[in-house]
């Protein structure tokens, strides 16, 4: 280390007058707005920079390298031209000194062994090579070797901040100076304070700053914990349901099994064990006090009674007590099962996840959120995994409630917009595929469909009102031809509002008449919108300090007014397909692929024996005691 530092010492002091001078003005800085290409200021500067006559040979060597565009090629096929602009950036401006110093190389070098902590899996491949490189930054035949290795470490450093913080396009702005000085580009700031060792707070400032991902990260360590510690085992199949207050061999496995994700602790164990040797002690003091009290005869009959009472261990331990139950409901709220604590067959199919695909579920939710990138201060999260619809500002969350979303057939699109306005009391124009699919069947079997639920019906052709006894309901073109238009009233397919976000799929957020599905825990029901438990909430939000529109939607609801309401400021609305989400708890949700997508869930190969009675119970509560003692 102090030989590098003396030999960097004495290549700055080499470094030519013209090159000080040139570094020191303002045109050595180009202000750098995107990272897409180069601005018409740019490209001359970087030109006038690569003919700067410079002292020091590893500094020539770089130069050298950019002369001659090998540089372009060292940062490989997949490099975008903003990150090679950018390294032209960072290089010119240096005067084409190396970026990368013993601490940069150290700093590194940590940060590919840390990675994992943002959801990032790297190759061993990928680890040597970058490890190679940093040997050969120091230890390179020649400066043109040393100089290669600089260059192919800042395109390893582009990778891996890529890696953790998802695409750089919009990291390219120049930011702003706290001096006099030109701006600078963030990411050209970043690269070199990671060149001398600050390479942890720039992948710090790369990753989302997303809650959710933040969040998560958390929830990552704590899975590959348990993923060191081993896992769990499947618990076995069984033909019948497993109820609270059976008994049943699998319980010990389910015990462990809730126990190894922290739904039930080794100290609920300890105090379950506790309770058994205590109703074990005044069983036999109420022997003893028989036998002291008691005829031989009735002693005799005492000591049956008490034998009959006392507590057997192997019923006790198959017992699906109230503990445990608490436990397996915790379990199905987290992840979206009917909470009712009965092992069924959804229930058992989600304890059985292994624990290696929830690690890699939850790096799929992080790799989200660096792909969606900002999604903005104050904006709409509708997600379909969880069935849920919520409103965040400032990383907040401020409003969230239950919502229904599309059949698996008729699968809600995943897709952001803006919402513009709402409409309160809505009419309702069902589309053509609906009255295809849905109403025709129902006009077939019963003209009066129509009239009893509010439907208008219209020829599109003609654009008159038609009888819907007078339409031939088997027709081949009856469902594109006849419009039905549904008036507003309690059994309105929208509800009492709708909050639009005009975008080519026709879909948007809106009330139901059918407000008994948002009890269900899979709420996958609607032809594609989006229903919400309470929109008009969501719709007051979305206003925020929009009083005026407020107050247009009250007056509205209030007398039962169609009536459109534009918002003053459009929000933004991201309708996703993330399977783990993260709650206010800081514990992860693990939702089921309702659309089958992600093809990641995958089961514990290895089934957990069903429990056995044991001949000494006693020994085996000591057992057991103790190491539910030792694991608190």
């Amino acid at each position: 280390m102090k030989v590098f530092r003396e030999y960097t010492t004495a290549l700055k002091a080499g470094v030519s007058a013209a090159a000080v001078m040139l570094a020191v003005t303002p045109a050595a800085f180009a202000n750098h707005h995107n990272d897409t290409a180069q601005t018409s200021v740019e490209s001359p500067v970087h030109e006038a920079n690569l003919q700067i006559e410079v002292d020091s040979r590893m500094a020539g060597a770089v130069q050298d390298l950019f002369i001659q565009e090998d540089f372009a090629e060292l940062f490989g096929a997949d490099a975008t031209e903003g990150e090679l602009m950018l390294a032209r950036s960072a290089y010119a401006q240096r005067l084409f000194e190396p970026v990368w110093t013993y601490d940069g190389v150290d700093g590194l070098l940590e940060a590919v062994a840390s990675v994992g902590r943002y959801g990032v899996v790297m190759s061993d491949e990928d680890r040597q090579r970058i490890s190679i490189l940093a040997d050969r930054r120091f230890t390179g035949g020649d400066a043109a070797d040393r100089a290669r290795a600089d260059i192919l470490l800042t395109a390893e450093w582009f990778d891996l901040m890529a890696r953790i913080g998802g695409p750089l396009e919009n990291m390219g702005e120049a930011t702003a100076s706290q001096t006099n000085a030109p701006a600078r580009s963030e990411l050209v700031v970043l690269l070199e304070r990671s060149g001398q060792g600050d390479v942890r707070s720039s992948a710090e400032h790369v990753a989302p700053q997303a809650a959710q991902f933040q969040m998560l990260q958390a929830e990552l360590e704590r899975y590959q914990m348990i993923e060191a510690r081993g896992g769990w085992m499947a618990i076995p199949d069984a033909d019948d349901a497993l109820e609270p207050g059976m008994t049943d061999a699998r319980v010990p496995a389910l015990r462990e099994r809730m126990i190894a994700e922290g739904y039930y602790t080794a100290g609920d164990l300890l105090e379950r064990t506790t309770e058994f040797f205590a109703q074990n002690d005044a069983v036999e003091a109420e022997t003893v006090s028989a036998t002291t009290e008691t005829t031989l005869t009735e002693e005799a009959d005492s000591d049956l009674e008490a034998e009959a009472e006392a507590p057997d261990f192997n019923e006790w331990y198959i017992t699906y007590d109230e503990t445990l139950a608490d436990a397996v409901e915790a379990f199905q709220e987290q992840h979206g099962l009917e909470i009712d604590g009965v092992l069924g067959p959804n229930t058992l199919e989600a304890l059985n996840e292994s624990v290696d695909s929830k690690v890699d579920r939850i790096r799929a939710a992080m790799d989200f959120w660096r792909e969606q990138g900002d999604m903005g201060e104050r904006f709409v999260w509708a997600n379909v995994p969880s069935f849920t619809a919520e409103g965040w500002a400032n990383n907040q969350r401020e409003i969230s409630m239950r919502a229904i979303f599309g059949l698996p057939s008729r699968a809600t699109p995943i897709f952001s917009d803006e919402i513009e306005y709402a409409v309160a009391n809505p009419r309702w124009y069902a589309p053509v595929s609906i009255v295809s699919r849905d109403k025709i069947p129902h006009m077939q079997e019963d003209p009066s469909y129509a009239a009893r639920n509010g439907y208008t019906i219209v020829d599109r052709e003609t654009g008159s009102t038609v009888a819907a006894e007078t339409v031939d309901w088997y027709a081949d073109n009856a469902g594109s031809r006849y419009q039905f238009i549904q008036a507003p009233g309690d059994n309105n397919a929208l509800g009492e509002l709708k909050i639009i976000f005009p975008n080519q799929h026709s879909v948007y957020l809106h009330g139901t008449p059918s407000v008994h599905l948002f009890e269900r825990a899979q709420r996958a029901f609607s032809s594609g919108c989006v229903r919400l438990e309470n929109p008009v909430d969501m719709a007051m939000w979305v206003a925020g300090d929009d009083f005026e529109s407020m107050e247009d939607l009250r007056e509205a609801l209030d007398d039962s007014e169609l009536r459109r309401v534009d918002f003053e400021n459009h929000v933004p609305v991201h309708i996703t397909y993330v399977t783990v989400t993260v709650a206010e708890d800081g514990h992860a949700r693990f939702w089921r692929d309702v659309y089958n997508r992600e093809n990641s869930i995958r089961m514990e190969e290895r089934v957990a024996p069903l429990w056995e009675p044991q001949d000494e119970p006693a020994a085996e509560i000591a057992q057991m005691s103790s190491v539910a003692a030792g694991s608190l």
